[in-house]
């Protein structure tokens, strides 16, 4: 299909493209739900969802990955404030945070879930 030309106007077209060009709120969610792309990332969400809070190597555990694999994902959860986590001795124990995208994943999630089911 062939696109006739611009219909709306130069001045709504600068409006528009001056909206777009700077937009910080859409580059988050598109990268957390980048990171959410990730089914390891997605299981490791919903098991602190579930559990409130473990440990690296229990979620390693349960998901059948290397304590190493579980930190590297934990890490990009946590450079987006997804996660937090709070030190005991040498132990880790991470948390899920209160961030809006979290509340928005888990839910759809939880619809998605509900509606397989």
């Amino acid at each position: 299909m062939k696109c006739v030309g611009p219909t709306f106007s130069e001045e709504a077209l600068q409006g528009l493209k001056d909206d777009y060009a700077f937009t910080p709120v859409l580059d988050e969610v598109a990268t957390v739900l980048a990171l959410y792309g990730s089914p390891t990332r997605l299981k490791i969400a919903t098991l602190l969802e579930a559990t409130e809070e473990m440990c690296v190597c229990d979620i390693a555990a349960v998901l059948d990955l290397s304590v190493s694999a579980v930190s590297q994902h934990l890490g990009k959860m946590r450079a987006m404030r997804l996660v937090k986590f709070r030190r005991d001795a040498q132990t880790l124990y991470y948390a899920m945070t209160d961030h809006s995208l979290n509340g928005m994943v888990l839910a759809a999630l939880k619809e998605t879930r509900a509606g397989v089911e």
